[in-house]
């Protein structure tokens, strides 16, 4: 069996990893019995993609076939047509080379189609299995075309994925259908997994919290819940992984907190050194008010780190008190009181067994294997 893999972008650092979690699914196939070609047609500005032209190598045993198409911002009409262009050379290219693959599988549809890719991958008359992971469509923001072509696909896909159950909701909002939309959650990257922790040299209780520093995300409730949790408890560390526009003024609150010497800010972090800095810690918390899945959520429980997140939240169905604590949203005292909870209560936590669950959910083999039943299923319907 053969899937045709659609995604966003080829992921790159130097492009902040876009397409990475479509990318890696592809990874995952290949790894568990499904041969994956992986297709892409990256139309970002030039400001963020700084690439032109058709691209294909063979990476981690994909064969990957794509264009880097900085065309984002020209009239709709005219972006449309280029992008069909590109995406009818890159389907003649592979069916030539590999043949029409057995089934296609799309993600981030609103992003990666329009209504004239969408016709001419059902000309292939193959099985189209359809993952929806975008933010916009679980707060229901998008443009008016965009609901337009979400209905058409969930009507006519032979398979709708959503990675979470509150993303579920908002499609069927958006679109009124009756049928079935499976939900598959996001795979956890293999760096991510456990080993006896090296706390040498750490004698303090480690707490982190991984994102982009956006208004959404909630770093300040955080950072004001640690203080009220901890302050003058030198023993207690909160580390935060990541970069964003909220990053000096997350730095001013720490400071005005007098909060230095407990609170740091990392920065940007490669997805190897936050895998690092994860098992080397305690605990992971988020306040994050809009994910569509959390993936900092899993990289931590893969790594046996019990977590702490809000109350109907993307990933509320995987947690009880064997591996996390939840708090209510937009509550820093509780969400104070879960972190001390967490502080108090550390060695009830197994954390070999959290990992163990957490690759049983999320790991490349789980969803491959998970994905790849799905596909037969459709092939032989």
């Amino acid at each position: 069996m053969y899937a045709l893999v659609i995604g966003r972008a080829y992921p790159s650092e130097t492009t902040g990893m876009m397409g990475i979690f479509e990318f890696e699914q592809a990874k995952a196939l290949n790894n568990y019995g499904c041969e994956a070609v992986y297709a892409f047609c990256d139309t970002r500005s030039i400001k963020s993609l700084q690439k032109f032209g058709y691209y294909n190598i063979v990476s981690n045993s994909v064969k990957v076939y794509g264009y880097h198409l900085p065309i984002k911002g020209l009239p709709q009409k005219i972006f449309s047509n280029i992008k069909k262009k590109c995406y009818k050379k890159i389907l003649d290219k592979i069916i030539t080379i590999k043949g029409v693959p057995d089934i296609i599988h799309v993600h981030f549809p609103l992003l990666t189609l329009s209504e004239e890719i969408w016709e001419l991958l059902k000309d292939l008359k193959r099985p189209i299995v359809v993952t929806e992971h975008w933010t916009k469509v679980q707060i229901k923001n998008l443009e008016p075309f965009r609901i337009t072509l979400l209905k058409q696909i969930v009507e006519e896909s032979a398979e709708f994925i959503c990675v979470g159950e509150q993303l579920k909701k908002s499609v069927v909002d958006l679109t009124n259908t009756n049928r079935n939309i499976m939900v598959i959650p996001n795979m956890v990257s293999s760096e991510f997994y456990y080993e006896k922790p090296d706390m040498e040299g750490l004698n303090k209780f480690n707490f982190v919290s991984v994102g982009r520093l956006m208004e959404v995300k909630r770093f300040n409730h955080v950072i004001e819940a640690f203080t009220l949790a901890f302050k003058g408890n030198k023993e207690a560390q909160l580390t935060i992984v990541g970069d964003g526009l909220l990053y000096n003024k997350l730095k001013r609150q720490i400071k005005d907190l007098d909060m230095n010497n407990q609170i740091q800010l990392t920065g940007f972090l490669s997805r190897k050194e936050t895998a690092k800095l994860i098992k080397r810690s305690n605990a992971l918390v988020s306040a994050s008010v809009l994910e569509t899945f959390g993936v900092p959520f899993i990289e931590a429980m893969a790594c046996g780190k019990p977590i702490i997140g809000i109350k109907n939240g993307p990933i509320d169905i995987y947690i009880d008190e064997s591996n996390g604590i939840l708090f209510e949203q937009e509550n820093v005292e509780d969400l104070a009181r879960a972190l001390k909870q967490m502080y108090a209560e550390m060695e009830s936590y197994d954390n070999k067994k959290i990992a163990d669950r957490a690759y049983e959910l999320f790991s490349e083999e789980a969803i491959a294997k998970c994905l790849k039943k799905t596909y037969e299923e459709l092939i032989n319907s």
